[in-house]
């Protein structure tokens, strides 16, 4: 069975996710909750600047994702 060709969103999210990895902490205080981590949230806004659309916008089409 042949794997789907990555789409230009899901490859700019792998290279978005890596270079956050390397750019900033995991999370930002000792003391935060760690239910996300700061590069998942690096991805998100550069998500939102790439697509050029709202947090509501994003969130409508992420969830729509698999």
């Amino acid at each position: 069975m042949d794997a789907l060709p990555k789409s230009q969103i899901h490859r700019f999210t792998e290279k978005a996710i890596h270079l956050a990895r390397r750019a900033v902490y995991r999370y930002s205080s000792k003391f935060s909750k760690h239910r996300y981590t700061l590069p998942q949230h690096v991805v998100l806004l550069c998500l939102k600047v790439r697509k050029n659309t709202t947090y509501r916008g994003l969130l409508d089409e992420l969830i729509e994702m698999s």
